[in-house]
């Protein structure tokens, strides 16, 4: 089964430094539980290391603001050397027994040829 693309995130100052905003439209793919805002999971890179992280939605307010936070976005922004340009890409597989396996990439730009920004894994 080939893994689904969740979002793409080129990274902001904000991102980099603070937390990561998460485009609504991939709340669908993070089975928050009901009741709940908070939810951990774990994403594993190229590598085959395993990430940790942690999404959040907003407890009030007209949209939920999702955003990965802090403590553990930033220890995973440090051992990558993310800086604001870079991107991130979250990718999520299903499995009807242990439920939604992640994965997790990042690249960034080192260029541009014929007019097509040229990315390479970080």
């Amino acid at each position: 089964m080939n893994p689904t693309h969740l979002f793409t995130k080129t990274l902001s100052s904000t991102d980099v430094k603070s937390a990561l905003s998460v485009p609504c439209y991939a709340l669908e793919f993070f089975p928050i539980p009901q009741g709940d805002h908070v939810m951990q999971f774990e994403a594993v890179d190229i590598t085959g290391f395993i990430w940790r992280f942690r999404l959040s939605t907003r407890c009030t307010g007209r949209y939920p603001k999702p955003v990965l936070l802090r403590s553990l976005w930033h220890f995973f922004v440090e051992k990558k050397g993310l800086v604001a340009g870079d991107r991130v890409m979250f990718f999520g597989e299903h499995d009807h027994e242990n439920g939604t396996r992640y994965s997790v990439g990042t690249q960034r730009k080192i260029g541009r040829l014929f007019g097509k920004d040229l990315w390479v894994d970080v």
